[in-house]
């Protein structure tokens, strides 16, 4: 009997001593590449396991997935896509990379840009804060956190840390170059709520933390004449057209000039609410981006917002719970202009961020053809 107590305590402290998994290797879903949406989580059974960030989507694409709702564009997607283009129209989705000037943010300093002359050419020399103008947010940009505490930071599928990105020579993992080799095209959809605000004489400010529902896209979609329970396919790339670039440019350049600068409470932008019925809502329709032509697609600040309970941001969610990049101060006129003659909001597009190892954000090199 003592033998059988002694062999049992030996087998428990064996036990004991064993290294405890982490939980994304015990929730992680198993892919299935003929059917990558089997067993696909619903928004409630976010997140998988509850030690897990608010609302994170970790493990859904495996324990050591680095490209997060990218994963929507598979070859199938791209090649469905290439149905979109019927015109051979290409549009420029980028603004200048001299605007917004100043950068909307003071502390990000503007593009430098100069010409250097040599024997019989020349050359130019671009410095750039890769979060001004047109910008792709990469997986390394936004973590969660608490209080902004870089102590309390949680990266998507927590890959890495922020020693990670800072120490000279760490880590690449999430990196912008994962999503610049991954071959980024497929399908957009535009949703032009300013169009619509016009459409009924309402006004608007970019220029305050006006918030843009889902309720307020549906009816968006239903303007445009889509359906809003099937506009969008997963693999998406979807774009919201708040007014913001329209409103920015007919601005005086002194009033661009102060813009950045305005306190406290004043320095607000229009943008997406972030709650609870945004994220069901984009969940639901596996989008592999989301973008707008404004400075955050969520309004700003982005401090204020509870989400499940918790202080949460969008980007928290969707970049360091989802994976999911957001492309922000997209120039979506000209487009716009050419879906309302051609009354339709669907289109081809491409995005080529810089091939930077490690790196956190990119211009994207944007497009989009009808």
């Amino acid at each position: 009997m003592i033998s059988l107590i002694a062999s049992a305590l030996l087998a428990a402290s064996f036990a004991t001593s064993r290294p405890v998994p982490h939980p994304l290797a015990l929730v992680s879903r198993a892919l299935n590449d003929s059917d990558i949406y089997a067993n696909w989580p619903t928004y409630d059974q976010l997140p998988l396991h509850p030690s897990f960030p608010t609302k994170a989507a970790w493990g859904v694409w495996g324990a050591d997935d680095e490209l997060g709702a990218l994963n929507h564009i598979r070859n199938a997607t791209i090649l469905d896509a290439k149905n979109e283009i019927k015109l051979g129209r290409a549009f420029n989705l980028n603004l200048d990379l001299s605007m917004p000037n100043p950068p909307i943010v003071p502390d990000r300093r503007p593009l430098i840009h100069a010409i250097q002359p040599m024997a019989g050419y020349q050359d130019d020399i671009i410095t750039l804060n890769t979060q001004i103008s047109t910008q792709f947010d990469g997986l390394r940009h936004f973590p969660y956190s608490t209080n902004n505490s870089q102590s309390t930071y949680q990266f998507y599928n927590e890959l890495i840390t922020f020693e990670d990105i800072m120490v000279a020579g760490g880590s690449t993992t999430l990196g912008i170059q994962n999503a610049a080799q991954k071959g980024i095209a497929g399908r957009g959809i535009l949703l032009d709520w300013a169009g619509w605000m016009d459409s009924k004489n309402a006004s608007y400010d970019a220029f305050n933390d006006t918030t843009i529902s889902t309720i307020e896209l549906d009816a968006v979609a239903t303007w445009q004449g889509l359906d809003p329970d099937s506009f969008s396919k997963p693999g998406d790339f979807l774009v919201v057209r708040t007014g913001f670039t329209k409103q920015y440019r007919a601005l005086s350049l002194y009033e661009q000039e102060i813009l950045p600068f305005r306190p406290g409470e004043d320095a607000q932008f229009i943008g997406i609410e972030a709650s609870d019925a945004t994220l069901r809502w984009l969940w639901d329709k596996k989008l592999a981006l989301v973008g707008g032509d404004n400075p955050a697609f969520e309004n700003l600040p982005s401090d204020v917002s509870v989400i499940d309970g918790v202080q949460r941001s969008l980007h928290q969610v969707f970049i360091g719970g989802w994976g999911m990049s957001i492309v922000e101060f997209l120039d979506l006129e000209n487009l716009t202009e050419a879906c309302h003659e051609l009354n339709r909001y669907s289109f081809f597009f491409t995005i080529q961020n810089l091939n930077v190892i490690g790196g956190i954000a990119s211009p994207p090199n944007a497009m989009a053809i009808l």
